[in-house]
């Protein structure tokens, strides 16, 4: 109960919201339930205006219920420079809560008072206690159900944001070699790719390890695996290769074409066919 409260429940948007739902609640309610015994009220004080008993009893309950918004209202205000200052525990909420409904019904047995006159002030103060319990109890407690399922859903659209870029962190961190059937087989860092050959009806991973190169054969044809690595930086440069660019030593040019060698022992050097050139030219140039 000594446990700060979070700062949600009292942040300004909730309180204006609070303040404007009770009092539109409570006065719903009035009119439904008719808690308050306004039969029994002598309403001489407004028999001055010319419009029948039901329309002064609304406007009574319209008068209490904005006796008891001015209330609310007021204490928010307070409280929002108290907590500024201060830290809101959940006793001290619950006190100041507390506070703020004796406000409202120290209001409302100051107005029967005046209005009925059959009964003891402690009669008055017990029964506008328990009716302006009642009726503020319900919509105070829909405002703090509402209030935390806001936050609850709002730290839900906050962890699956996280969430997304934490895959897309992953997804531009790791490459996923699928086999035909869309299965991954394979997950290695970026920067640990190197090759993959086109085997026939098969793919040749080559991949460090250490300080040691390895490769591993997955089903499936490097067309697919060139569709599904769009975008990755794996770059297609033959019909029977794609390389890792970043791991480019050397390109040279001979009477058999353009070849990137990788430097790396057991690794053969990689021709660029013309077909696929551009997409050699294009990563160079968004390395520029």
């Amino acid at each position: 109960m000594l446990k700060p409260i979070p700062s949600f429940i009292y942040s300004k948007a909730n309180q204006i919201s609070m303040v404007l739902f009770v009092p539109f609640f409570a006065l719903v309610f009035i009119n439904l339930y008719r808690p308050l015994d306004f039969d029994r009220i002598d309403d001489s004080f407004l028999r001055a205006f010319d419009i029948s008993r039901e329309a002064r009893v609304q406007l009574i309950a319209l008068m209490m219920v904005l006796g008891g918004m001015v209330i609310a209202a007021a204490s928010r205000i307070l409280m929002g420079l108290y907590v500024k200052r201060n830290t809101m525990t959940y006793i001290g909420y619950i006190i100041w809560i507390f506070g703020e409904l004796l406000a409202m019904v120290t209001t409302l047995t100051l107005a029967t008072l005046l209005t009925d006159t059959t009964k003891t002030i402690t009669e008055l103060f017990k029964n506008s206690f328990v009716k302006t319990f009642l009726i503020v109890f319900i919509p105070y407690a829909l405002c703090y159900i509402y209030f935390i399922w806001q936050e609850n859903l709002r730290e839900l659209r906050s962890l699956r944001k996280q969430i997304e870029r934490d895959e897309t962190v992953l997804q531009k961190a790791y490459i996923q070699i699928l086999d035909e059937k869309g299965e991954m087989r394979l997950s290695i860092r970026r920067e640990h790719l190197v090759l993959i050959e086109s085997a026939d009806n098969y793919v040749c991973v080559h991949y460090l390890n250490g300080d040691k190169t390895k490769k591993t054969m997955v089903r499936n044809t490097l067309s697919r695996v060139a569709e599904h690595l769009k975008g990755t930086g794996i770059v297609r440069c033959h019909r029977s290769y794609m390389i890792n660019l970043e791991h480019a030593k050397i390109m040279h040019r001979d009477k058999e074409g353009v070849f990137i060698e990788l430097g790396m022992e057991g690794m053969p050097d990689v021709p660029i066919s013309r077909t696929y050139a551009d997409n050699v030219k294009e990563w160079l140039s968004n390395r520029d």
